[in-house]
């Protein structure tokens, strides 16, 4: 037996030589056996391309619409191999009768219209059980634009001082009507994007929505303005004014001036004097429940905000 075998003789594959002839008898081997398999007529599960047909002037496409329909087909091994890798295959065309009306297609029920689009392939049947689709008529509606002013975000202690101007009153918005429908028919608000801000505002701000990729405006945006200033919190000691008061009436309070505190503009503050408030104590404001005073501030600059007694109310003591 050991001397049988001994007379067998193998290629040693060590030899580069012999390495390289093996190796193109397995790859001419495999090649024929490829083609073979090709030209014959096999069954596979494949996704085909499908393109939706409809006026896309008139519908929207909300959300993306399937791109593959998954079927099993028949046909020679080539025609399978190409609808596999997608070389050279016109997309299966599906029309759509009322594409806002349907949001969904069940897949057996295109198995007509897909066998009739199958090019040199047979249908055997559809795998995708639920096409999901999302169109909607596409309409045009105008809304009357105003500024989200309480939502302005500026900088600590800085405060508008100026009408909120903006140079579009009316615009046009064109898209999904179930969108659309549900934006308030009276008002559209525009954000200001920019925060912190602490200076004039000039800019050209776009108009935005959820899905604005879905939308047209027109215009696409407007121009807004108005002036930033800084403001300070500031307070004075001001003098108390006794008004009708009996000269027979004789009383102490513990102070004769009395706290006002205001905010105003930074480049005013010096603007803001003592004798520009003024602090008024009534004789008939008198409560004897709490022998107290009600102070009233009867006056002070039209250019500082929020003025105010800190304590409007004293304490008085009547000599008998």
């Amino acid at each position: 037996m050991k001397d049988r075998f001994s007379k067998v003789s193998f290629p040693r594959l060590k030899k580069p030589g012999n390495l390289k002839v093996v190796v193109l008898c397995v790859a001419t081997a495999a090649t024929f056996w490829i083609f073979d398999a090709l030209s014959e007529e096999h069954e596979t599960s494949v996704k085909y391309p499908i393109e939706w047909a409809f006026d896309r002037e008139e519908y929207v496409v909300v959300e993306d619409l399937p791109e593959n329909l998954q079927m099993n087909v028949k046909g020679l091994g080539w025609n399978l191999l190409r609808a596999s890798m997608g070389l050279r295959v016109e997309p299966l065309l599906l029309p759509l009768s009322a594409p806002s009306s349907q949001n969904k297609i069940i897949g057996a029920s295109l198995a007509n219209v897909v066998a009739e689009e199958l090019d040199q392939l047979e249908l055997n049947y559809i795998i995708d059980d639920t096409l999901r689709l999302n169109i909607d008529r596409r309409i045009a509606r105008s809304f009357a634009v105003y500024v989200d002013s309480a939502n302005i975000s500026l900088a600590e202690n800085f405060e508008i001082v100026s009408p909120i101007s903006f140079d579009v009153q009316l615009f046009e918005l064109e898209g999904p009507q179930r969108m659309l429908e549900q934006i308030p028919s009276d008002t559209f608000l525009v954000s200001i994007p920019e925060t912190e801000i602490d200076g004039d505002y000039n800019e050209e701000v776009e108009f935005q929505i959820d899905r604005r990729d879905l939308f047209t405006f027109r215009p696409q945006s407007m121009n807004v303005n108005f002036e930033v200033r800084e403001f300070t919190n500031n307070q004075l000691e001001v003098p108390i004014n006794f008004v009708d008061f009996p000269e027979s009436v004789d009383f102490r309070i513990l102070d004769s001036t009395i706290n006002v505190l205001y905010r105003v503009q930074l480049a005013q503050r010096s603007e803001v004097a003592v004798d520009s408030f003024t602090v008024a104590l009534y004789y008939d404001e008198f409560n004897p429940v709490d022998s107290t005073f009600l102070l009233k501030l009867e006056s002070s600059p039209g250019f500082v905000k929020n003025a105010r007694i800190e304590y409007p109310q004293v304490r008085a003591n009547f000599d008998e």
